[in-house]
């Protein structure tokens, strides 16, 4: 007798999965997925699919004619890494059911593209195998400031060589490795771990600066974890979007020193960083403006100096003899939190030593705020800047010292580029770092 209708109907979409898995993976018995994740991994295929066509329409890295778009089906491309960093499989047994996967671990940075609704780590996995250019992947386990549930985060091979593994309970990492695809993940010893941004004018020289910063992974980008904010929602370079801040970015000069008065703005932009909260997950925190030529490195070597045991309220770094200076600030997570929870004190306090505003740029306002107000504890760090509103030696624009953390200001991207080149390679050697091989 036939079969029923509903085994019939059974019979098919395993006839389909199996079909799938049989065309993805170049093997079937593949049981672990059920129809519902058949039907999520064709959309979720499909979106790698046109998304990499796009990427290689504006000059990206993967052809068109690696992907077939009326099926889910991957015609599986050469490998992308060096042998030097793949794992070394003994025989061509069919890939696992998934690579390399570390629950409560985040991967930031190195996005290639944020693939939505994606269901669970092991389709993001599947999704990064998928896409030539990925080798490695974050999964989002619920919703974060920076991160959304169920958003899969590709990660490819820039701007840094090697990601940074920061813990953090919404989500999942991990590498394709059942495709032959890995890079290296290190960890820094406690004490050094680097949150760093950049607050950028939508308009004039400020883009051009971090997208040269982003195609050398210097600067913020050298960091083991960075963020672009501005007014405007911009791709600033590849997988880099704006994280907005409500404020027109703009501000008028005064005071005793003509500085511009920006305050306000900057206020607003910590408000925003403290929602986010990423800051919470790394030790030390630097604000970087765009025309700074910043060695991470050399902070990381630098904050071995500075201890936070003990200082409840946190430390923050002096980068001037004429008080703390706006270019490059380093606050520790204590500090940050300080800073946060007492900026509204400070300021009726200081309106009222002022009798209204004080005209202050935001450098002196935070430096004032934290040591005369907040009790954060202060400490110089000789190393830390060279600028020219800071009595400089001579001939400091050369950047010849490699023992300074960052120069200011380098406002045009021949500059900066020069400045760059000329300080050569870093005090330290990332010292701190531990390289984490991939199995």
């Amino acid at each position: 007798a036939p079969a029923p209708a509903g085994e019939r109907a059974a019979d098919r979409a395993d006839d389909r999965a199996a079909a799938l898995q049989e065309a993805y993976y170049g093997y079937g018995d593949f049981p672990e997925y059920e129809l519902t994740d058949e039907a999520r991994l064709s959309e979720t295929m499909r979106h790698v699919a046109h998304t990499s066509q796009r990427r290689y329409a504006a000059g990206g890295y993967a052809s068109p004619d690696t992907y077939d778009l009326t099926t889910p089906k991957l015609v599986q491309p050469p490998l992308q890494a060096s042998t030097s960093m793949l794992p070394t499989f003994a025989s061509p047994a069919p890939p696992a059911r998934c690579g390399l996967t570390v629950d409560g671990v985040n991967y930031p940075g190195n996005d290639l593209l944020q693939v939505p609704n994606v269901s669970s780590a092991e389709l993001c996995c599947q999704t990064c195998a998928a896409e030539p250019g990925c080798f490695a992947w974050t999964w989002g386990k619920r919703a974060t400031g920076h991160g959304a549930s169920g958003v899969c985060a590709l990660k490819g091979r820039a701007p840094r060589p090697a990601l940074s593994e920061v813990s953090d309970p919404a989500f999942v990492s991990g590498q394709p490795v059942q495709v032959g695809r890995a890079m290296p993940v290190r960890q820094h010893k406690p004490g050094i771990s680097l949150y760093c941004f950049s607050l950028m004018l939508p308009w004039g020289y400020e883009p051009s600066l971090l997208q040269l910063q982003y195609s050398k992974g210097t600067s913020i980008f050298g960091c083991d974890e960075y963020a672009v904010y501005s007014n405007q929602d911009m791709l600033v370079a590849p997988g880099v979007r704006t994280s907005l801040v409500n404020s027109s970015l703009q501000c008028r000069k005064g005071g005793e020193f003509n500085t511009a008065l920006n305050a306000p703005i900057f206020m607003t932009l910590w408000a925003q960083i403290v929602k986010d909260g990423q800051f919470r997950f790394h030790e030390w925190t630097a604000k970087v403006d765009p025309d700074t030529v910043f060695f991470p490195d050399r902070l990381r070597h630098a904050l071995a100096r500075h201890r936070v045991d003990g200082r409840p309220r946190g430390v923050y770094l002096n980068n001037c003899k004429f008080g703390l200076h706006g270019p490059l600030e380093v606050f520790s997570w204590s500090a940050v939190y300080a800073w946060a929870s007492g900026a509204s004190r400070c300021t009726a306090h200081f309106n009222k030593l002022c009798s209204g505003p004080c005209k202050w740029g935001e450098d002196m306002f935070i430096d004032q705020c934290l040591s005369k107000v907040l009790g954060v504890t202060r400490e110089d760090e000789p190393t830390l800047l060279l600028e020219d509103h800071c009595n400089p030696p001579p001939g400091w624009r050369s950047c010849g010292n490699q023992s300074i953390v960052a120069y200011h200001p380098f406002k045009d991207v021949d500059a900066y580029e020069e400045c760059s080149q000329g300080s050569g390679p870093s005090a330290s050697t990332v010292s701190e770092d531990v390289s984490k091989k991939v199995p």
